[in-house]
């Protein structure tokens, strides 16, 4: 590979890993700013107020949207932790990935410690994102658990949880890309004992 086509991808890494950074934390900071907080919640059907006639009827929990004004500091906190967690995480999977990126000049991608690596990144990207999903399950609680429901008529509203899908799939992801390096680290270390 080129050094310039190598310097190409090290910088394009850098530059993402950078840009992902900013993005949560521009995220985390909006939530400072922000004049009103916004959080998904289902609303129970009894709660609302539509005619059910002819074939159609809302039998389920519909979905909907807690607008939360002139919000506190706690919860402004509650809703900005998990932006704040994803830039750190961001920032570690991505100076691992980095450094992958820059052994690869050494012309073997199949190392050992390429595998621990994107390993460590599996690991972080797993945890990390279920730690997230929890946070912001735990600040949407927080913070409808202290809203006056009369819009809805008293009725228990619950904050929306969204599973990690992308967490999930991205941390499988690269546990498979270890695992692939480390089976590839044995096989080059095999074949160098045969020559």
């Amino acid at each position: 590979m080129s050094v310039i086509r190598q310097r190409a991808f090290e910088w394009t890494a850098l530059l993402a890993v950078v840009l992902g950074a900013l993005l949560a934390l521009f995220s985390a900071g909006g939530t400072l700013v922000a004049d009103r907080l916004i959080v998904p919640v289902e609303v129970p059907a009894a709660a609302l107020s539509v005619p059910s006639e002819g074939r159609f009827a809302i039998t389920g929990p519909a979905g909907a949207e807690l607008a939360v004004t002139d919000p506190t500091m706690a919860e402004r906190v509650w809703t900005m932790g998990p932006s704040l967690l994803v830039a750190v995480l961001i920032v570690l999977v991505g100076t691992l990935l980095l450094r992958v990126v820059r052994s690869l000049r050494t012309g073997d991608p199949f190392d050992a410690v390429n595998a621990r690596r994107l390993g460590v990144c599996a690991a972080i990207t797993l945890v990390g994102g279920g730690i997230a999903a929890g946070l912001q399950a735990g600040g949407a609680r927080a913070v409808v658990g202290g809203a006056e429901l009369s819009a809805v008529g008293g009725a228990a509203v619950e904050p929306v949880f969204e599973v990690p899908v992308a967490a999930l799939l991205l941390g499988l992801g690269f546990a498979a890309a270890a695992e692939f390096l480390r089976r590839g680290a044995l096989l080059s270390e095999e074949v160098d004992g045969l020559i």
